[in-house]
Formats: C-alpha cells, sequence, structure tokens
C-alpha cells in the first residue's frame, strides 16, 4: 500500500475533492484504481477525472457524485495497491539499499545502508565496519547499477 495523496477539502456540489499528490509520479489518472481507509474498512475507488487547480489536484470518483458523500474523507490519505513505474536509470530506495559499493578499480567500499534525501540532491549511505560514506547519487558518480553491486567514480577527498 503506497500513499499517493491527500484529500485536503471538497471542491463545487458534484463529489469532487481536492488533492494534494504525495507521489513523485503523475498517480491521478482517469481509470486508475485507488483507495482510502475510514476506520479500518477499505473504500475502493476509481478516478473519473483530474484537473490540475493552483498546487493541487481537482479529482472526481466514479463513486461519489455529491459533496455530502464526500464532506467526511477530509484530510484522508488516498493508497494505491501499484508502486509508479520508473524510467530508465530510476530507482526506489529499496532496491538500491544493501547493494555493494564498488570503485571502478574494483575496490570493495561496502554496503548501501541508507538513501539521504537532502535539498540538492540524493546520497547513498554506505558503510564497511566502522567507515561510513556519503557518495552523491548523480551520474557524475555513479558509472553502473545492477541487482547485486554498484560501481562509482572516486574523486580526491570523496572517499
Amino acid at each position: 500500500m503506497y500513499e499517493i495523496g491527500k484529500i485536503t477539502t471538497t471542491h463545487g456540489i458534484r463529489g469532487e475533492v481536492k488533492v494534494t499528490s504525495l507521489s513523485d509520479f503523475n498517480r491521478f489518472v482517469k481509470n486508475t484504481k485507488v483507495f482510502i481507509m475510514e476506520n479500518d474498512k477499505r473504500i475502493d475507488l476509481t478516478v473519473m477525472q483530474v484537473k490540475s487547480h493552483k498546487n493541487s489536484l481537482i479529482v472526481k470518483f466514479k463513486e461519489f457524485d455529491n459533496i455530502n458523500e464526500v464532506l467526511k474523507f477530509k484530510d484522508f490519505i488516498i493508497y494505491s495497491d501499484e508502486r509508479g513505474k520508473l524510467k530508465s536509470n530510476e530507482y526506489y530506495h529499496d532496491m538500491l539499499i544493501n547493494l555493494k559499493v564498488y570503485s571502478e578499480s574494483n575496490e570493495y567500499l561496502g554496503v548501501v545502508n541508507n538513501v539521504l534525501e537532502l535539498p540538492h540532491g540524493h546520497l547513498l549511505e554506505v558503510i564497511e565496519n566502522d567507515k561510513k560514506y556519503l557518495i552523491p547519487f548523480v551520474k557524475e558518480f555513479i558509472i553502473k547499477i545492477d541487482k547485486q553491486k554498484i560501481i562509482i567514480k572516486i574523486i580526491e577527498g570523496l572517499i
């Protein structure tokens, strides 16, 4: 279950809601299946229409046609059972955790312990015994990623 949006308020009288997206992906597309949880009960929804409105989305679900039906959903989180679709050279953090990290000269550096999100970009936290390295997750440093390891370019001062 993946959090993809939050209902902030209603919009109009036809059951539309204003939604703040919580996803890096465009998750609100016509006919997409999503759900909300009300008192531990899953309520399945189908996106019928989406419009951009300032920094939010106006979403109409097929299941609701009246403002009175959606009033109680203010501040509810919208979920999806599916992950967003990645483009080539994109990775979910959990795909990188526990990968072994090597230099381009095949020197073992450690294992990715965490992916840190900072305002200026992402950093791989690589740990080996008592050493910890922070590697910028940018194409200038990342040479290759496969299912078992990451090969990085080391510059002076990085390690």
